[in-house]
């Protein structure tokens, strides 16, 4: 691109940047669940509100019916926000997953 005339922050905005997204949504895809896992354990640990609080108020009055409602909901949120973390990938680096694509149909 140098050749062509390119300076330095195009060259960042045309090639760099797309360049390094696939791998930033791979990282914020893995961050985002271990983020959520560390926020159910604080709460299972030290909060006085939330889903890792409930669990562990109910598991000790012996509410595994509560217990396991609350771990469905824990699941489901979790598999929702890596959906639209994997979403927002695709959405933002289409041109990445072109062969993916034309494989599905």
């Amino acid at each position: 691109m140098r050749a062509l005339g390119a300076g330095k922050l195009d060259i960042m905005l045309k090639v760099g940047i797309p360049r390094a997204l696939p791998y930033l949504f791979g990282s914020l895809k893995v961050a985002i669940t271990l983020a959520f896992v560390g926020t159910i354990v604080s709460e299972t640990v030290g909060a006085n509100a939330g889903l890792g609080y409930l669990i562990s108020l109910e598991g000790a009055s012996f509410r595994m019916a509560n217990v396991y409602a609350a771990l469905l909901l824990l699941a489901f949120e979790g598999v929702l926000m890596y959906a639209l973390f994997a979403w927002i990938e695709q959405y933002f680096t289409r041109w990445a997953f072109r062969s993916q694509m034309s494989a599905a149909g």
